[in-house]
């Protein structure tokens, strides 16, 4: 652990209290003239408990080898409870100061322990246990006190493990470690110093710590900045200067309160601002989700309306419209195989009329399978996409391929009839905008989604056409498969257009 203490000393002393710690003069040298700086230790033996505050390692370790020193010199013990770091300093500053340490460690006079391993054994869940602390600390005292050879014998003690515990965030036991020290001395003969780097106290609200580190010692030497100072005049025109420093920074800080309340106002409103902007942004938020999600009800009903629509007027030019005109066709083929060969002019134009006929009877047949083809409800989507391409491709002059497997089933009448006007969509647009000659159509079905694709290989289209002549657009397409659950993709460049629509099958 780093404790280092000698054999057993010829003679046990009960420590004497506090009054004890007085001369540092014995029968032999008088090292009580022994020249020092200012603010050194050394100067503050009639006082207990002192603490020293360092910026630097050089100026703790400086006053400490004289603490330390003038105690051994005068037959003294000394314990030293410092990091691994500090004690070596320390040995070379003694041995520096013409100190023979080893005789000193023999005699026990002298006791090097490492703060850590010493702290660790009385903490108990990260405070200072009290009958621990009595135990393990009282019996390195009272053995270092043994060994002390002096007239009026004491040990000076030094420590740092109270810093330890401030720089490890426990300010509470740093302190109650303090009072502990304070509880001891009325036990064991010593004077005790605390060394505290200024560094720990470098906030505003440290003020009220430090206070109380203070409060816990009798003497209270401050950093080597002030002690340097060679006279009195000098501290005291420090003093006076520290003093105005302390008022303008207490001004200044008034003012960051100032300020700081002035900013959490301001922030309060403006936050208070922005919440009633986000409110008001989160209900128009919902009213444009309301009216988006009743347009596309609307959309999704007005599209089954023109649907069942499309298919009674399909139906009505199939079933009665074309029903009469293939009658007048009848009636006009009968009159002109009548013998009128009197009525040339009469004959001619019954002949043209029956002609008339004929081709109008087959737009309005064309027309209702274009509305809604029959064989799409009798036998099924790949029969109405095969007898659509093949019209599709007379009109227009587009040669189509169709890529549809031969056990493909049925579906749904809802996706059956959104997946023909897709292809209705996208072979009018080929027509319109892509000049391709060839267009594909493929179609399939797996893993629970039916997939139709159209393609071409022309100069491309405009990715939102406008509405085509025999489709609904693409807009309104891409909400119909979406209202089903699907998804339709549009990819165009210069290098032709891919068509996709993917949709459940369940």
């Amino acid at each position: 652990m780093g404790l280092r203490l000698a054999k057993d000393c010829p003679r046990e002393r009960a420590g004497n209290g506090w009054g004890n710690m007085q001369s540092t003069t014995t029968g032999g040298a008088d090292y009580s003239q022994t020249p020092v700086s200012k603010g050194s230790w050394s100067q503050h033996g009639d006082h207990q408990h002192g603490v020293q505050f360092y910026s630097q390692d050089k100026f703790l370790l400086e006053e400490l080898s004289k603490y330390i020193g003038s105690a051994l010199r005068t037959g003294d013990a000394a314990v030293v409870v410092a990091t691994d770091a500090h004690r070596n300093g320390l040995l070379q500053w003694l041995k520096a100061q013409g100190l023979d340490i080893a005789p000193l460690i023999e005699q026990g006079r002298f006791v090097a322990i490492d703060a850590a391993q010493l702290l660790a054994r009385f903490m108990s869940d990260g405070w200072p246990n009290e009958e621990q602390f009595k135990d393990v600390v009282g019996a390195i005292v009272a053995k270092a006190l043994a060994c002390a050879t002096s007239v009026q014998p004491r040990v000076a003690i030094f420590g740092e493990m109270v810093a330890l515990l401030w720089a490890d965030g426990k300010a509470d036991a740093a302190i109650r470690l303090e009072q502990l020290w304070n509880e001891l001395a009325w036990a064991k003969s010593f004077s005790l110093f605390c060394a505290y780097p200024m560094s720990s106290f470098n906030r505003e609200e440290d003020s009220g710590l430090l206070l109380k580190v203070c409060n816990e010692h009798s003497a209270v030497i401050p950093t080597e900045g002030y002690m340097d100072l060679g006279s009195e005049d000098e501290r005291l025109r420090t003093i006076t200067q520290l003093q105005q420093k302390a008022k303008a920074l207490e001004t200044e800080v008034g003012e960051h309160r100032r300020l700081r309340q002035e900013l959490e106002l301001h922030v309060q409103a403006r936050t208070a601002e922005l919440q009633s902007k986000n409110i008001r942004l989160l209900d128009e938020a919902k009213r444009r989700e309301d009216a988006e999600t009743s347009l596309r009800t609307l959309t999704s009903q007005l599209m089954l309306i023109r649907d069942e629509e499309r298919r009674r007027v399909a139906h009505d030019l199939h079933e009665s419209t074309a029903q009469l005109l293939a009658t007048l066709a009848m009636n006009l083929s009968v009159l002109a195989e009548a013998d009128r060969a009197v009525n040339v002019r009469e004959s001619k134009l019954i002949t043209e009329s029956a002609s008339l006929v004929d081709s109008l009877l087959g737009e309005v047949r064309q027309l209702s399978h274009l509305l809604h083809p029959p064989t799409l409800d009798e036998m099924g989507l790949p029969s109405a996409i095969q007898w659509y391409a093949e019209r599709f491709a007379k009109r227009s002059n587009i040669d189509v391929t169709l890529e549809i497997p031969k056990d493909f089933g049925r579906l749904s009448r809802e996706k059956e009839i959104a997946v023909f006007r897709v292809i209705q969509e996208a072979l009018a647009n080929v027509q319109e905008h892509s000049g391709s000659p060839t267009a594909t159509i493929r179609l399939s079905k797996s893993s629970g989604h039916v997939c139709v694709q159209v393609s071409d290989l022309g100069k491309g289209m405009p990715m939102e056409p406008s509405t085509a002549r025999s489709g609904v657009g693409i807009k309104e397409m891409r909400e119909r498969v979406r209202q089903l659950g699907g998804v339709l993709t549009v990819h165009s460049n210069e290098r032709g257009t891919l068509v996709t629509a993917d949709l459940p099958t369940v």
